[in-house]
């Protein structure tokens, strides 16, 4: 009988128990590919010719598709401040910070629409799932 009643006991005790998820585990386990998008304008790039111009919006539009990206693997740190002064908000400020790597990105689309380029990228489940485990870059020398 104590012996019934032990195994029914520790039968009951990891029933209760489980495991927590991360709010990534659904994106990691996603069948489709997660998309970034980045904008650029092209006459604010600097250059000396329309060309470098252009170039260079299309370099910064996708390194804004790469940072959506890492945003949405990574998560996206929010820093908040706020200052009061006899009961009156002097000073609010938020910022928020992203800290990532993002491996496996393909290119989607450029396409160019009048003075800005819009870049989509987009990464695989399975490339998801190795940045989130080894988020440092390797840096050689």
């Amino acid at each position: 009988m104590k012996i019934s009643f032990s195994v029914v006991a520790l039968g009951l005790l990891l029933a209760g128990c489980s495991a927590t998820s991360s709010p990534f585990d659904s994106m990691l386990t996603a069948s489709s590919a997660v998309r970034g998008t980045g904008y650029a304008s092209i006459s604010i790039q600097p250059g000396r010719t329309a060309a470098q111009r252009q170039l260079m919006a299309m370099r910064a539009a996708r390194l804004a598709a790469m940072r959506e990206l890492a945003e949405k693997i990574h998560g996206l740190d929010i820093d908040g401040y706020v200052s009061v002064n006899e009961s009156v908000i002097q000073n609010d400020s938020v910022r928020g910070t992203i800290n990532g790597l993002v491996r496996g990105a393909r290119l989607v689309s450029v396409v160019p629409k009048g003075d800005i380029y819009e870049v989509t990228l987009e990464v695989e489940p399975s490339d998801m799932a190795a940045s989130r485990r080894d988020p440092r870059p390797v840096r050689y020398r």
